[in-house]
């Protein structure tokens, strides 16, 4: 197996969180860097990025010179990453809502239209991740985009087994996201973020249930 994204820590970071979500690791393993860069063949370097990558998330422990160990993978885990994540989020839709900015309207207004008729996972995650780009990049600073860029591992690696699982609660979900920024009311739209992402998290968690990753 070769990678061939171009940021190839992000890669390494991907292919440990699927040995995560497929039970392969779980909460205190070791993780075999060399393994590792050999299943992927990459040096060391992309690999430890990627697992200080997993670190900022809280997935993985690095002590000096011990090597690299799964932190912690549970449910709890989940739900903290997601509700800081929603937190965040409130914020850039409610700025959003507050501004209601004709073009930003218009750019959400097609993808709205996109999620409605996307059929596949892979097409309505794509759209989903557009769609909270383009409220972040209009409402957020540079700090809130900054903190916003540290939720690339975790957040949407679970998100995606909640689409998988869920898609037509996620469209909807989505959607209520879309009216009450269409309607420029930061309230709404800062709850339709909460009420969102906290469903997205739940959802994960049964799914990773479902499959055996997390305990009953």
């Amino acid at each position: 197996m070769t990678l061939i994204r171009t940021k190839t820590s992000e890669a390494v970071a991907d292919h440990i969180l699927g040995l995560l979500f497929d039970g392969t690791l779980r909460t205190g393993d070791r993780i075999d860097i060399d393994g590792v860069a050999a299943t992927l063949g990459v040096s060391r370097v992309p690999v430890r990025e990627g697992l200080m990558s997993l670190e900022r998330d809280g997935l993985v422990r690095m002590p000096h010179y011990k090597g690299a160990f799964v932190a912690g993978f549970d449910a709890d885990t989940v739900f903290e990453a997601f509700e800081l994540y929603a937190m965040l989020s409130a914020l850039t839709n409610r700025r959003a809502a507050a501004k209601a900015d004709p073009a930003v309207l218009e750019s959400l207004a097609k993808l709205d239209d996109a999620l409605d008729r996307a059929s596949t996972v892979d097409e309505f995650e794509g759209l989903a991740r557009e769609f909270r780009r383009v409220v972040n990049v209009s409402a957020a600073g540079n700090h809130l985009r900054a903190l916003l860029r540290t939720f690339s591992g975790l957040v949407p690696a679970a998100a995606r087994f909640a689409i998988e699982d869920a898609l037509p609660a996620e469209r909807a979900a989505l959607r209520a996201e879309y009216e009450a920024l269409r309607a420029g009311d930061p309230d709404a739209a800062a709850r339709a973020a909460l009420d969102h992402i906290n469903l997205t998290a739940a959802n994960a968690v049964s799914a990773l249930k479902r499959k055996g990753v997390f305990p009953e």
